[in-house]
């Protein structure tokens, strides 16, 4: 099935609105939100409107929030790793879903500390992109197989304030300002919608990094991944690379965009 959703105009305006809420407003309290951050505040928020059912208590955890089916929503804006303590005690008893942004684009201006104010834009760092998620999942390997734990991988766009003169160019906060789609995955398997058509059967790290226009490196780990999950199994050698081919039975590569 196709992993990436494109947001329709009723999402993005929904986000856009959050993301001014959010700048304009105040900190909600509670368990959890005393230093949390724009992006965190507003992907929370997006995906569960509802405020009672935020930073709800689950077992020994804190659960970012709670959908009415009972299953759990966790954000993570960071790396993935820290999930390894709250993954066992959750995945027994809920379906969970992790929520990590990829940022597409990243604007960042300068506040002045004396006057307020601000730098015009500039746009600072290379896009994320789906394939970086792959650097995120082998401290999670030993739970990406099970059937309930899925991933939401929201595309956006922000902008990073930091304070002007600073020796280390301090950021204040990271603002999303826009959301460009979605992927999803409901499981594992699903990764394997992210393989470009046309790969040959077998197939070495170096095909997939020039028919998905990756990085060797990238390729490489997504590779690794995949192979870790026995989705992509290793058949022998080409010269130094390992040749690989989908496990039988798996989902064959998707045709489509997935820009």
């Amino acid at each position: 099935m196709p992993s990436f959703f494109r947001a329709g105009e009723a999402e993005s305006e929904r986000f856009r609105f959050l993301c001014e809420d959010y700048a304009l407003g105040e900190p909600e309290g509670g368990v959890g939100v005393l230093r949390e951050k724009g992006i965190h505040a507003v992907l929370k928020r997006y995906y569960q409107p509802e405020a009672a059912a935020r930073e709800v208590r689950v077992g020994r955890f804190v659960a970012d929030a709670v959908s009415p089916d009972g299953s759990v929503l966790e954000v993570q804006t960071g790396r993935l790793a820290p999930l390894r303590r709250k993954l066992p005690a959750l995945l027994d008893r809920y379906e969970v879903t992790v929520v990590h942004p990829l940022l597409r684009v990243r604007r960042v201006r300068a506040v002045d500390p004396q006057t307020g104010e601000l730098s015009a834009r500039r746009v600072c760092g290379k896009p994320e992109t789906v394939w970086n998620f792959f650097y995120e999942l082998p401290p999670l390997l030993p739970f990406l197989q099970r059937p309930n734990l899925h991933f939401v991988l929201p595309v956006i766009e922000t902008e990073e304030l930091r304070v002007k003169g600073s020796r280390r160019g301090a950021r204040v906060d990271r603002l999303p300002s826009a959301l460009c789609g979605e992927y999803r995955f409901r499981n594992a398997q699903d990764f394997l919608s992210l393989l470009p058509a046309g790969l040959p059967s077998p197939f070495t790290s170096g095909d997939l990094a020039q028919a998905a226009s990756l990085a060797p490196e990238d390729a490489r780990m997504a590779l690794y991944v995949l192979h870790a999950l026995q989705l992509c199994l290793r058949c022998g050698r080409r010269g130094r690379s390992y040749l690989y081919t989908i496990q039988n039975g798996a989902e064959a590569p998707w045709e489509g965009d997935l820009t």
